[in-house]
């Protein structure tokens, strides 16, 4: 059996682009045995499961382990089953619950996404907080008080029968405890405890485990690794520095694309670990419509660009936009307010290309007709409108920003495009792979191993590049039918039996099949 180290908040719920989660369930579909060994207090561990279909994998919970919980299902509780001094009132607001007594907020109630209790905080008269986290399964698991300068006094957990059963203070010795409250055992540290009882899970067995990057685990997976097969997950975006001796207990390290198995290997240049450079997303071959629709849409993935350079970009496109009423862009912005301060300048571009003066009675007959669309209201007449204002309209409504994207939006979108643009210092990997998927070429400025410069995409040096590379794809189909080919053949290793193959080798072998 394969056990796979996740490296999960406990906050996080849906986990579908996550490289373990993409593994775990390539195991799972493929029928190889596997468990999820978690060294994390998850206590809505149930929900995250289910969020990312993955109910019916095997999993193992140190912290289960240590606070003598041996269910693994439960119901969680809500606001009437917690236990609150007498005479507490609820004032209700949007995300949370405040518990009002003798006319003084004591604390408040938080919730989980699917609606159970989470977290209840309540503050004493001598303002010290005492924050109480309550399992999916019905139980507080932990409790931490804090003094009124937010230092951590002590820590407890608990079993389901809310028996505290371990104990850390200040100096982060970590106590178990009896039924009566006698100190058992003192460990130096919680690493030390979570060392112990995963190496007795462990014992005996010679399974490979695969660990996600995590370097708040790192001491408790370099002892795992001192007496186990351990391959080490890197991250898309980060090639972390870890203690040696971690990595030269390794057995291998396992980097997402060739940019990032360069940057470790810069990083950790004294040490000699392979390296090897897997995809951890599988694909196949779902072509787009690109060319049978009548606009041509160009797709920018922002990637963290520095604002400045995002506004160079912004400009670019916008005078890409004007030139053609069937050209469109789709822009990826990587929060909320990265979309909406980009929705901002390519307004303002756009408005600045048609020659419409700040100011102006053509200026704010415009303003009035955006608040209107952005308050969803439909625009009457628009025939009537003076041409240049039409014009401008026109323009904007082939702009579309968007942020948050989930698997199938990443589908939706590319199939309908033409082009990926990702100019980030790190280009999304997920992007990558579904542009190859779709066939369409991309424009980067850094190589990872998924795209070739003038094969199935370009590589530019600079911002000032990108006008010639979109003329070099879009001006004519020629470039861009020959990338497609190249797209094609770079399937082949993104393929799901291609991936398969290789941890079968790993697993079994302990080295490439």
């Amino acid at each position: 059996m394969t056990v796979i180290i996740p490296a999960w908040s406990r906050s996080a719920l849906r986990l579908t682009d996550n490289p373990i989660v993409k593994l775990a369930q390539l195991f799972m579909h493929n029928q190889l045995g596997t468990e999820l060994l978690l060294l994390q207090p998850l206590p809505w561990l149930r929900y995250q499961l289910q969020a990312n279909h993955l109910t019916t994998l095997p999993w193992w919970n140190v912290f289960d382990d240590l606070q003598q919980v041996h269910q693994a299902e439960g119901l969680p509780l809500g606001l009437e089953d917690l236990d609150l001094p007498r005479g507490t009132q609820f004032v209700y607001l949007a995300d949370k619950v405040l518990l009002v007594r003798n006319q003084r907020i004591q604390g408040e109630v938080t919730f989980h996404a699917a609606g159970f209790v989470s977290q209840v905080t309540l503050t004493n008269p001598d303002r010290t907080r005492i924050i109480r986290t309550y399992d999916d399964r019905g139980f507080c698991s932990t409790q931490t008080t804090y003094d009124h300068r937010n230092t951590r006094l002590e820590t407890l957990w608990f079993n389901p029968a809310t028996q505290p059963v371990m104990r850390r203070t200040t100096d982060n010795h970590v106590d178990l405890l009896a039924a009566d409250g006698r100190v058992t055992r003192t460990y130096a540290s919680l690493e030390e405890l979570i060392i112990e009882r995963v190496q007795a899970h462990l014992a005996d067995r010679d399974d490979l485990i695969i660990s996600a990057a995590d370097p708040v685990t790192a001491s408790i997976l370099t002892a795992i690794a001192q007496k186990h097969r351990v391959a080490y997950l890197l991250a898309t975006r980060v090639a972390p520095t870890l203690p040696d001796n971690l990595f030269a207990a390794l057995e291998r390290v396992i980097a997402p694309t060739q940019q990032m198995a360069k940057k470790f290997r810069q990083v950790n240049a004294n040490l000699d670990v392979p390296v090897d450079v897997v995809s951890p997303y599988a694909t196949t071959l779902s072509l787009g419509n690109s060319t049978e629709l009548p606009e041509t849409t160009i797709v920018w993935a922002v990637n963290y660009q520095p604002i400045y350079e995002q506004a160079i970009v912004t400009q670019q496109l916008t005078d890409w936009l004007v030139k053609d009423e069937r050209h469109a862009v789709t822009v990826i912005a990587t929060s909320k307010v990265s979309a909406d301060r980009l929705t901002q300048q390519f307004q303002q571009h756009i408005i600045a290309a048609t020659g419409i003066a700040e100011g102006s009675p053509e200026y704010l007959l415009l303003q009035s007709l955006l608040i209107q669309l952005a308050n969803h209201q439909s625009l009457t007449q628009i025939d009537q409108l003076p041409a240049v204002i039409q014009t401008t309209l026109s323009n904007l409504q082939r702009i579309h920003v968007r942020h948050r994207l989930v698997e199938s939006d990443r589908q939706e979108i590319l199939g309908g495009a033409r082009l990926l643009i990702d100019l980030g210092e790190i280009p999304n990997l997920q992007l990558q792979i579904a542009a190859i998927s779709a066939g369409i070429p991309q424009i980067n400025r850094v190589a990872t191993g998924y795209v070739a410069d003038h094969e199935n995409g370009l590589i530019v040096s600079h911002l000032t590049d990108l006008p010639a590379a979109l003329d070099f794809y879009l001006a004519t189909l020629i470039h861009w039918n020959e990338s497609l080919v190249k797209s094609i053949n770079y399937l082949e290793n993104l393929a799901e039996p291609k991936l398969l193959a290789y941890w079968k080798g790993v697993i079994t072998h302990g080295e490439h099949a």
